[in-house]
């Protein structure tokens, strides 16, 4: 009776030291995971900042293009509003002048 007895005490203490081993192992687990997870988590946020920056630099290309394109749009309205001021301005300048001669030639 008594060797039964010890066999379940040491059977229990065998139980026991499982239980606290698989304690011991699952805590290690979890750490474990939590440390990969954080990882994880610090490299999808870089990667993120990296994609982020990419995307403003794309932008910006994008936009100094478009401004660069609406110069050059803006430049050739200009140039052609004064080829047409200017052809206007010799019709407008011979006007006057006869206008000027017949005044003055008729008095």
């Amino acid at each position: 009776m008594k060797e039964a007895l010890e066999d379940v005490k040491a059977a229990e203490k065998q139980a026991r030291d499982i239980l606290e081993e698989a304690e011991k192992e699952a805590k290690a687990i979890i750490a474990e995971a939590s440390q990969k997870g954080e990882t994880i988590l610090q490299d999808a946020r870089r990667q993120g900042e990296v994609e982020g920056q990419k995307l403003v630099e794309q932008a910006e290309a994008d936009a100094v293009k478009m401004a660069e394109d609406l110069k050059k749009d803006c430049e050739e309205q200009v140039k052609h509003l004064r080829e047409v001021s200017a052809g206007k301005m010799d019709t407008a300048v011979n006007m006057i002048l006869e206008r000027i001669v017949k005044v003055h030639g008729n008095s």
